[in-house]
């Protein structure tokens, strides 16, 4: 233990100075400005602190009771859930298997340490809050100084798309997905400006954390990191001319003391590890999906060219808590947000006039955000028809989760540009301040949803078969399902509402009974006593992982029709029968992957002891020495 004390105090203290202003940069001892980025946020998290939980927004009742299904399988001794064993009328789903699961883990973190389901998903929530804005605050203040970095947390936290991921659509691993963009893109830039081992290591962890987050927020974040990183190599380039027109090497230009090849490969190495550490989901996410009915999941009102934008409604101040529907007739809002567009517009006129420090970051940004707020409109449905991957995407206006991150960042850089200040410049004017209350001021009323009392039955499985009821096309099935489950196929379902202990296993063809049974998140017990020999059934979904054993010794299941249930045969006698989710040969070798890789991590985190170089310097307090306007 001793000799561990020292790599831990070396990757504590490389995740502490992560993302603060270098030398020269604005930095300081106490983060006047974050602190009052943080106050001004709390508005946003009041509806967390109050009684109760918004059941009514669209996917708040799952937020729940998935954190329900996870609880069951941590406490039955699954470290990495996938089986949700209440899902499908009580058959259990692998829903863990395409559901990325990070934010569960966050959530069964709160709920472990003594708060109740719906409470530890409110604190999930109110972290995600947290983590997003101080992200945002970094990156902005790292380019532009500490006015842009307030402006850009205060107009992350309160982008009407940000609000409507909680508020409205409750989609916790969205939201939290979310949290970790503006991170992903500093741990980039700060290591392409400085590569280090450490900073490979944080920028690897930042998009591990995302793609164990939110796979379709991924897939729409990781172009935008592909492309800022293509723009570094670009510009280094062109700073640097590492070669002659005789392809001699030539000395870099001033400022360029680091290799363009070795910031290439520290940044692809950082992004291919950061793959490497996500692998035990990803691998089996993509190869495991078949065995799975995916098509349910993507047709219908999940259908991308059902959710286009309208110009129109990116300009509406309307805010609804209904549902996107095909047309302009949404009852959802999808608006950009009037004063983040016109601090963005000053950052981008900025850039483009050429006083603002970091011109070629600017641009990118407006370049992005242009690209996709067409990308969400009808007259690009041609494009998405060609790219078959983006149908998971489900939603075109899920782009405004990147617009929230690449529109709020510009406002910092306007906002910086109308104070006349750079990044090295440590006070907040007038304009700041006064465009920092009006965020807030423009976004409160979008941040009162309806409450309501949270029952106990809302934080047990049966709030899952009572979903399902309402909504019975939101049962999932496997490949080896002929038919949607219905009511009548699950006994379990009356167990449910009576509140009764479930009795999955059943006699189906046969003399005997069942003695004794029971289940849990991933396993169940049968004790059974046969006179002939019998046909027992699991009322469990049959998936690869499922393991069986009879008297301790292992046994052929197979899928019994229509719904592909667990079943086996079982010769007279008493037995012993054991059900339990387990792993397959993939998955212990996507789990291998990634444990390799986070040693790989752990050795980039202590490789590098030098000592960082700088100082700070000292800073005015917020809105301190106001000019006069």
């Amino acid at each position: 233990m001793p000799r561990l004390l020292p790599h831990l105090r070396q990757i504590s203290t490389s995740l502490a100075r992560f993302g603060r202003p270098r030398a020269g940069q604005g930095g300081s001892l106490h983060e006047r400005e974050l602190w009052l980025a943080l106050l001004l946020a709390i508005p946003a998290l009041l509806p967390l602190a109050a009684p109760g939980y918004f059941f009514h927004a669209h996917d708040a009742r799952h937020s729940v009771f998935f954190l329900v299904e996870f609880d069951q399988a941590i406490r039955d001794g699954v470290w990495w859930p996938t089986w949700a064993p209440d899902q499908a009328v009580g058959f259990g789903y692998p829903l863990w298997l395409l559901y990325a699961p990070l934010a569960y883990f966050i959530a069964e973190l709160f709920h472990l340490i003594g708060l109740g389901f719906t409470a530890a998903v409110k604190a999930t929530w109110a972290a995600a809050f947290v983590v997003g804005g101080v992200g945002a605050y970094r990156l902005a203040r790292r380019w532009w100084g500490p006015a842009a970095g307030l402006i850009a947390s205060l107009t992350y936290t309160y982008a009407p798309y940000h609000l409507v991921q909680i508020y409205v659509r409750a989609a916790l691993a969205e939201f939290v997905a979310l949290a970790w963009f503006p991170w992903v893109l500093l741990a980039l830039a700060s290591l392409w400006e400085e590569p280090r081992p450490w900073r490979a290591g944080l920028a690897s962890l930042g998009l591990a954390a995302l793609l164990l987050t939110h796979t379709v927020s991924a897939l729409v974040f990781i172009p935008l990191l592909v492309a800022f990183l293509l723009l570094r190599f670009l510009h280094t380039w062109r700073a640097g001319h590492p070669r002659d027109a005789a392809g001699k090497q030539v000395s870099l230009a001033p400022g360029e003391s680091v290799g363009l090849s070795r910031r290439a490969v520290w940044s692809a190495g950082s992004l291919a590890l950061g793959g490497l550490l996500a692998a035990i989901f990803l691998l089996p996410m993509v190869l495991e999906r078949r065995f799975v009915s995916e098509a349910q999941w993507v047709h219908a009102t999940y259908d991308y060219s059902l959710h286009f934008v309208y110009p129109g409604q990116l300009f509406s101040p309307f805010w609804g808590f209904g549902y996107s529907v095909e047309g302009a007739k949404d009852a959802m809002s999808f608006q950009l947000g009037l004063l983040p567009l016109v601090a963005a517009t000053a950052g981008t006129i900025a850039a483009l006039a050429g006083p603002l420090p970091r011109r070629a970051e600017a641009l990118f940004l407006a370049g992005t955000s242009a690209i996709a707020i067409l990308a969400m409109m009808p007259i690009t449905q041609p494009a998405w028809a060609a790219l078959p991957l983006v149908s998971l995407i489900q939603f075109p206006w899920r782009l405004l989760g990147l617009t929230a991150v690449t529109l709020a960042l510009l406002a910092g850089a306007g906002i910086a540009w109308l104070e006349g200040q750079g990044a090295t410049s440590t006070q907040v004017g007038p304009y700041t301040c006064l465009l920092a209350l009006a965020v807030v001021a423009a976004a409160f009323p979008y941040t009162w949803p309806e409450l309501l009392p949270v029952r106990p039955a809302d934080e047990t499985p049966r709030a899952v078969v009572e979903f399902e009821i309402e909504y019975p096309d939101m049962r999932g099935m496997t490949r080896w399902s002929e038919r949607l489950p219905t009511d009548a196929d699950s006994p379990l379902i009356a167990q449910y509402l009576a509140g009764e202990p479930l009795r999955r296993a059943a006699i189906i063809a046969g003399e005997g009974r069942i003695l004794s049974q029971r289940s849990a998140g991933a396993s169940a017990y049968a004790h059974v006593l046969a006179e002939t020999p019998v046909r027992l059934r699991f009322y469990t979904y049959y998936f690869p992982g499922w393991q069986a054993t009879v008297n301790g010794q292992p046994w052929t299941i197979t899928a019994d029709p229509p719904n592909g249930l667990i079943g086996l045969d079982l010769p007279a006698g008493e037995h012993e029968v054991r059900l339990r989710f387990g792993s397959t040969p993939l998955r212990r070798a996507a789990g291998f992957i990634s444990g390799f890789a986070a040693i790989v991590w752990l050795g980039l985190m202590v490789a590098d002891r030098a000592p960082r170089p700088g100082s700070h310097l000292p800073s005015g307090g917020p809105c301190g020495r106001i000019k006069a306007v």
